[in-house]
């Protein structure tokens, strides 16, 4: 081999070294600033989204509100009239509530009349005579129930610490129109406008299938959305990028977590944001995932969003800067060569 080509060898290799590095240097830094920004834009689609259900969800905990509200004045109302319409009241409601799969309004002993003993046997009443009126549409058709399990539930919540604070369960299945379905119990209380005491409770049943729809509708709508679950405090699923996935729980079911999902079912339960990289099996894409709570009303209970965008279009514009930047290191490569030739055979002349 001629000195002549083993120079140009020689060249040709520290030019490729040289610029080969500096492209690999300024791709590795360009990919790290893209992280981040996708990582940020990430966060901001996940807060939007916890904003949009807690819009969504503030719009029942108003109609529960405004009827807690105007059950607040039934002193001003005769004794006697004051069951009769508020059950009245309550039906209209149902009736405009299509969501709602039971409404119920629960009231401490006497609170409402001061009649219950009158009352025992009526509908809408305990065995004491209690205010409890339950009303459910299970069937396809509302009915008025006698007051179950509510009752206890509401009791212990009003006559507790957090009487003033609503109350919002995890889901649970409820059968309707014999197919299962899952709903959370939400009520808030009842405030005596006179003496600010809490009295009793306004509520409902919620068939939370409304999530499921949402959290399709933000994949479609954000082309950067690979994968979107809703969380309820206990990790339990309620809408999923995986509709098998609904009604398990985080911990079981969320394997895009990877090492991190017991960090981040924690994350879940104490609402708080997380975020974390991990390979997701079922879109066979490593996932940037960002996890953001929703508070639920003014109570102790949070949601969580989660957001995961994929790593191939987070690196979409980088992996075609790579290919254009191998492109024109591969020309540079061949007119350095041309020049060295040149070069060399003026000097070796």
């Amino acid at each position: 081999m001629s000195v002549k080509i083993k120079l140009i060898i020689v060249m040709t290799v520290i030019v490729a070294v040289v610029a080969g590095g500096i492209v690999l240097i300024e791709l590795q830094q360009v990919s790290g600033i893209t992280r981040n920004l996708s990582s940020q834009s990430t966060a901001y689609i996940a807060r939007q989204q916890a904003q949009y259900w807690n819009g969504y969800m503030g719009g029942y905990m108003r109609v529960l509100r405004t009827a807690a509200g105007l059950m607040g004045h039934f002193e001003e109302l005769p004794a006697g009239e004051r069951r009769n319409r508020y059950e009245e009241m309550l039906i209209s409601i149902f009736e405009d509530q299509p969501d709602f799969i039971r409404m119920f309004t629960v009231w401490k002993p006497n609170a409402l009349d001061g009649m219950d003993a009158r009352n025992i046997g009526r509908i809408g009443s305990t065995g004491t005579g209690q205010f409890a009126f339950d009303l459910g549409r299970e069937t396809g058709r509302i009915s008025a129930y006698i007051p179950g399990s509510v009752v206890p539930a509401v009791m212990e919540h009003i006559n507790g610490p957090n009487t003033r604070k609503d109350s919002v369960d995890h889901p649970v299945p409820v059968t309707v129109l014999g197919k299962e379905v899952y709903a959370v119990r939400i009520f808030v209380p009842i405030i005596n406008k006179s003496n600010g005491e809490t009295v009793g409770a306004v509520g409902c049943l919620l068939d939370i299938d409304f999530v499921r729809l949402g959290a399709e509708a933000a994949i479609m709508e954000y082309g950067e959305v690979s994968s979107l679950s809703v969380y309820s405090g206990n990790g339990f699923i309620m809408g999923s990028y995986n509709p098998e996935r609904i009604g398990k729980m985080l911990i079981d079911s969320e394997t895009q977590f990877g090492e991190y999902i017991s960090i981040a079912n924690d994350a879940v339960n104490h609402g708080r944001e997380f975020w974390c990289s991990g390979y997701d099996q079922l879109l066979s894409t490593t996932l940037q995932i960002v996890m953001v709570p929703v508070a639920i009303g003014n109570s102790d209970t949070t949601w969580s969003v989660m957001v995961g965008t994929a790593e191939w279009y987070v690196l979409r514009d980088v992996t075609a800067m790579t290919r254009f930047a191998i492109t024109l290191l591969i020309m540079a490569l061949i007119i350095a060569v041309v020049i060295i030739n040149i070069v060399l055979s003026a000097i070796l002349t």
